[in-house]
């Protein structure tokens, strides 16, 4: 605002501005913050969730009645030791006609426990006992620490232990007790015999104990101890969210042992359960928060790119929250990378998908060997994704990565030995996935491209169809201009392959750089020779207005018809800010102080090299067709001067385009245009 003060005749003018503020910076800032915090509380928060199991907060030990229901809060495996000696006395019964009994053992191992015992109070009663005497004596077949452990006790505990042993030892004897290798077994699949004894007394028991039941080779064919190298390891798997013990029960050890694996009624556990999961996102917060804001801010603040970025991220957590843990590799992680890959930029996608995985990482209940495949699937990816341009050939890719995967998991799998039945279960779904994961990628992509509208090769693939609706109606309204189209995207093409450019894009850009001029087709001279008479009807001004507005038309229609973004910004940056000569010296004849800037273009100018190629393209077509005589060195002229007059005007500052790529730009206009406009022979009864 100017205020005008006049003093003594003098007249002051005061320019008088409110500060203007960037406010702008200062938004995308904090938006660019506000986006990616959303990002990983939502992350944060399906995380916590699947480990906010509220069960029974008491601690419970063997033989207590538990007050409510416990359930498994998460999935574990455990090796069934019971189970495995279930298999082992269902052999045993099958192959009894194998076995001699011999009575006289059991009669010695007693013998042999009341002779132990007896040294020991024998000791005790002395006033001066020694313990060495007796450990010399017993200690080739008791360990000394269970010598010291009866020996320390006082005379009536000692014969207490004394009768609870010899109880145990005659009912093991009674069912009988078997050898083969290194197993011993004592037939009684009901119960534990030695459940009335301590850990320390089931020790010595087992020690006195010798087999009274002896294998006879010559009436079995095949060994028992054969059959029971047949019999592996029972690796048992407990769901999450499954009952372990209903209210009333008792507690048993095989109860006992998986309350304690699954954490499900230790408040304790699942405290220190919380904290680790909620010290973990913060560690990787504390990572992949200052990457994202400072190395991926135009990714971020594409609203497109973030808003399906973030789809992709929630939806592959909620998979992997509800899911069973034993079908973690049936999910075509394969896929969420391709996704990635195709809709994002590689360095992005490689970032995005480092940062899904280690986020995954607690949902997957920090299984080290899927961490370990599926960083190798972002790796491959990585390496292969430049060489996927057609759809067969992301299918054969998933199949490459699915056999890698199903080697690494047999890899670390027998390192870790996780059981055959597992290996079998859980390789088959890395294959079944991986086969299928490039076939979902191309179901999926296009909801993708059309509910985000992004660009990708496949997309520009379709796009690049001269049967795409909008093509087609600019062949039929705009004829002159679909042929300047179809020359700038040749010479668009050339160049940006020339300089390691985009030339797809490139190509498929200039396609719909001009489709505005559908609109009012007969005020563009390419349409028809009388367009001059359409612009003598309507002031300089008026005309300048038409023909800038293709621009702007062109991205109405682009929206309309789905047009990405990407292609639509080339709409307005082939023109750049560039004035209109003809129309604005035609205005400033009958007016001298007309505007220049009403006669420029809205802009922007050209943001990419593509871009700026496009700009180039579209002046050299139009102002070589305009020259009677195409000559290699009148064409290269041509060329130089309107790239010369683009510097000059500053249209390709923030380009990135350097004086060696226009060089090459400007060979590669001459050779094409070359090409197309080459002399032709006269054949007889031709002018």
């Amino acid at each position: 605002m100017i205020k005008e003060l006049e003093i003594f005749g003098i007249t002051f003018r005061l320019k008088v501005a409110k500060e203007k503020i960037d406010d702008d910076e200062f938004s995308r800032e904090s938006s660019l913050k506000a986006r990616v915090l959303n990002l990983i509380l939502i992350l944060f928060f399906i995380i916590i969730s699947k480990n906010m199991y509220i069960g029974n907060n008491s601690e419970y030990k063997v033989g207590d009645v538990v007050s409510k229901n416990i359930y498994a809060p998460k999935t574990v495996l455990y090796n069934d030791k019971n189970k495995r000696k279930e298999l082992l006395y269902s052999l045993i019964e099958t192959s009894k006609q194998s076995y001699r009994y011999i009575p006289e053992v059991r009669e010695k191992s007693i013998k042999d426990i009341d002779s132990f015992f007896d040294e020991i109070l024998n000791e005790k009663n002395k006033k001066t006992f020694d313990l060495k005497e007796i450990e010399k004596k017993f200690g080739n077949k008791i360990s000394k620490r269970d010598i010291r452990y009866i020996f320390f006790r006082n005379t009536g505990e000692i014969q207490r232990i004394r009768q609870r042993i010899l109880k145990a030892v005659d009912e093991a004897y009674k069912c009988g007790v078997i050898k083969e290798g290194k197993e011993t077994v004592i037939y009684s699949p009901e119960e534990d015999i030695f459940s009335s004894l301590t850990d320390r007394e089931r020790g010595l028991a087992e020690s006195f104990i010798k087999p009274n039941y002896i294998y006879d080779s010559e009436s079995d064919g095949e060994t028992i101890s054969e059959k029971v190298k047949k019999i592996q390891e029972q690796i048992v798997e407990v769901n999450a969210g499954s009952l372990l013990i209903k209210k009333g029960e008792r507690v048993d050890e095989i109860k006992q042992t998986l309350i304690e694996l699954t954490g499900a009624s230790s408040a304790k556990q699942r405290t220190i359960f919380f904290g680790i999961n909620f010290l973990y996102i913060i560690i990787c917060t504390s990572i992949f928060y200052p990457i994202l804001v400072n190395g991926f801010k135009e990714e971020i603040l594409k609203k497109n790119i973030y808003k399906s970025l973030t789809f992709v991220f929630i939806l592959s957590f909620l998979i992997y929250r509800f899911l069973n843990i034993k079908y973690i590799y049936f999910v075509p992680f394969e896929t969420i990378i391709f996704l990635m890959y195709i809709l994002y930029k590689k360095r992005f996608a490689f970032f995005a998908s480092l940062m899904l995985l280690f986020y995954l990482f607690p949902l997957v209940e920090y299984n080290s060997i899927f961490l370990i495949i599926a960083f190798f699937t972002i790796l491959l990816s990585n390496y292969l994704a430049n060489k996927v341009s057609t759809r067969q050939e992301l299918i054969i890719m998933g199949m490459k990565i699915a056999i890698v995967k199903f080697l690494l998991y047999l890899i670390f799998s027998y390192l870790k030995w996780n059981g055959q039945e597992l290996l079998i279960f859980q390789g088959s779904q890395i294959l079944i996935s991986g086969f299928i994961s490039g076939m979902l990628t191309i179901a999926v992509l296009p909801y993708f491209e059309r509910t985000f509208n992004i660009l990708t090769i496949f997309r520009l693939a379709e796009l690049g169809d001269m049967s795409h609706p909008l093509l087609k109606l600019l062949s039929t309204q705009a004829p002159g201009t679909f042929y300047h189209s179809l020359m700038v995207s040749t010479l668009s093409e050339a160049a940006a392959e020339a300089i390691g450019a985009n030339a797809i894009f490139a190509r498929v850009a200039s396609y719909y750089h001009d489709i505005g001029k559908i609109k009012r087709a007969k005020f563009y001279v390419e349409n028809q020779e009388d367009a001059d008479k359409e612009h003598a009807k309507i002031t300089p001004s008026l005309s300048a207005m038409i023909i800038t507005a293709h621009t702007k038309d062109g991205n109405e229609l682009g929206r309309k018809y789905q047009i990405p973004k990407e292609i639509r910004d080339i709409m307005f940056e082939h023109q750049g800010t560039t004035l209109l000569a003809y129309f604005y010296n035609k205005a400033k004849q009958s007016n001298p102080n007309v505007l220049e800037d009403d006669f420029r273009y809205s802009g922007p100018i050209p943001k990419t090299k593509e871009s700026a190629i496009i700009m180039l393209a579209d002046s050299v077509e139009a102002a070589v067709r305009s020259l009677d005589e195409k000559t290699q060195l009148k064409i290269e002229a041509m060329v130089r001067k309107i790239v010369n007059a683009k510097i000059e005007e500053n249209q390709l500052l923030d380009s990135d385009i350097t004086f060696k790529e226009l060089e090459i730009i400007i060979k590669t206009f001459t050779r094409v245009l070359m090409s197309i406009h080459h002399a032709r022979i006269k054949y007889p009864g031709q002018k």
